[in-house]
């Protein structure tokens, strides 16, 4: 039931309004709480800047679930103002104050610190600091729509990205289902929470680029030139080390290239059970929970192990930071021109190739390179674990346009 809150006079007031039988109701409570200079209209909470603003919104938040408590108990054409202050207060004192959302988190992190990995964990902790700095006295019962809707419209006056909101808003539904789940929420507004999303455009790697990485000799002295000016190398020891780094990165990537695996798959394939050059083939799985695939040892591939032996493993952050290194040394700098959300509005961005090379970009240049090569969607689809051709055609949306705009160049579209 919606509950909502004004100032009339300097004070706060609660109002409830609905038509119900042909009567029009209007059952108003005043606490006795003046507004101030904090006041925040469009929230109906004031701006938390101090402690007792904080206290002052969760007395506001209790106010509003012993109203509610009220109206669901109680038919409200059978209540004068007198009696309904009375149930009011009463209901305050017999439900519980609040329920701490940020206390129930520790014990959240507790539970499933075993089945946890480090990245999906930094990324639940990087949701919970954002919504902690929105409201630093959360509690359960007030995650509801006007949280959702005033949440994201702060993060968008921060000017983060729909996909980033949408992430924020996945993630905290991940914490409320498992607290549901366990029985320690009961406000399930939660699930009518939408998850902002929009399609980025993501960069692949024609053949010829993915070449160009694969034939890059990587000595210290081209190490130097490319090294992070954030993180200097003032060591032989940290060049050494950073030649080896981006040596099994180079390989790696090109690996992902030409097998379509999840960055997670390639890193850790086992050459012994996985690689059989005599038939050519690497043995895999096609997602998550897909089938076992057989798919062609690609020539590149085949060179990697053969010459210089499978390489060894580096974690996803160290290999995400190395592939725009790589991206850099091998010349993959064409300008690439692309809109975002930004905040409140559409953004135009230009970017270099090699600065938007990702882990994932291995991947969307295998499927790209196969619908180039005229390889049915449906057998490229059989690798990359996709279930329709709709989010296929999306995840291969930059190949699909650079096929189509150079065919153009086949008619004489201008006339001659």
């Amino acid at each position: 039931m919606a509950i909502n809150f004004f100032v009339d006079k300097g004070s706060i007031y609660a109002i409830f309004r609905k038509q119900k039988d042909g009567r029009r109701i209007n059952l108003t409570y005043y606490p006795g709480i003046p507004a101030g200079n904090e006041w925040n209209a469009d929230r109906q909470r004031f701006n938390p800047k101090t402690e007792e603003l904080e206290k002052l919104n969760k007395q506001i938040l209790q106010i509003e679930l012993g109203f509610n408590y009220v109206l669901e108990n109680h038919n409200p054409l059978m209540l004068d103002s007198k009696k309904l202050v009375k149930l009011i207060e009463d209901a305050m004192k017999i439900r519980p104050r609040h329920t701490s959302f940020f206390d129930y988190c520790e014990t959240y992190f507790e539970e499933t610190a075993k089945v946890m990995t480090p990245i999906h964990r930094g990324d639940i902790k990087n949701c919970l600091k954002k919504v902690k700095e929105y409201s630093p006295a959360l509690t359960f019962e007030h995650i509801d729509k006007r949280f959702y809707r005033d949440f994201t419209q702060s993060l968008r006056d921060q000017e983060y990205s729909a996909n980033y909101i949408g992430s924020i808003i996945k993630n905290l539904k991940v914490v409320l289902n498992y607290a549901t789940e366990n029985e320690q929420n009961s406000n399930l507004a939660f699930r009518d929470f939408k998850k902002p999303s929009e399609e980025v455009y993501n960069v692949y790697l024609n053949e010829e680029e993915i070449e160009r990485i694969y034939n890059l000799k990587i000595d210290e002295k081209l190490a130097l030139k490319y090294q992070d000016k954030k993180h200097p190398l003032t060591t032989p020891e940290s060049i050494i080390k950073q030649v080896q780094t981006l040596d099994s990165a180079r390989k790696l990537f090109v690996i992902g290239c030409w097998t379509g695996l999840r960055v997670e798959n390639y890193l850790n394939i086992d050459p012994e059970m996985q690689v059989d050059l005599s038939a050519g083939f690497l043995h895999a799985i096609a997602n998550k929970n897909g089938p076992k695939l057989r798919i062609p040892i690609h020539k590149l591939v085949r060179q990697i192990v053969e010459v210089e032996g499978f390489p060894k493993s580096i974690n996803q952050q160290q290999l995400n930071d190395s592939i725009k290194i790589l991206g850099a040394m091998a010349k993959i700098k064409d300008n690439v021109i692309f809109t975002r959300t930004k905040g409140n509005g559409r953004v135009e961005y230009t970017k270099k190739k090699y600065e938007m090379m990702t882990t994932h970009t291995a991947r969307r240049s295998f499927a790209s390179n196969l619908i180039s090569r005229g390889i049915p969607k449906q057998f490229v689809m059989a690798v990359t674990g996709h279930k329709t051709e709709s989010s296929f055609n999306k995840y291969t949306a930059a190949v699909q346009k650079d096929i189509m705009t150079s065919k153009l160049a086949d008619y004489d579209v201008w006339g001659k």
